[in-house]
């Protein structure tokens, strides 16, 4: 099953990882937060081109990236 793989569940802890570092939390916080000593393992690339599409960010990629588009979508149709 797709969910419980953790890709999903992944993406969404890594998406709002990115979210908070963007937002200058300071990174023992965001370890806290994470429970986590490495916080950087759980900002993937797809988390960050997840959290461009949500924010109207420009991807760096010629191509926009497949979670950009999904996240574009999930922030023009509000879910």
């Amino acid at each position: 099953m797709w969910l419980g793989a953790g890709i999903l569940p992944g993406l969404l802890v890594g998406t709002l990882a990115a979210y908070l570092q963007r937002q200058d939390l300071d990174a023992s916080l965001l370890r806290r937060y994470l429970q986590s000593s490495d916080s950087d393992r759980h900002i993937t690339r797809e988390a960050v081109q997840h959290l461009d599409g949500l924010t109207g960010a420009v991807p760096e990629e010629a191509a926009e990236p497949v979670w950009t588009a999904v996240g574009r979508r999930i922030a023009r149709d509000g879910g």
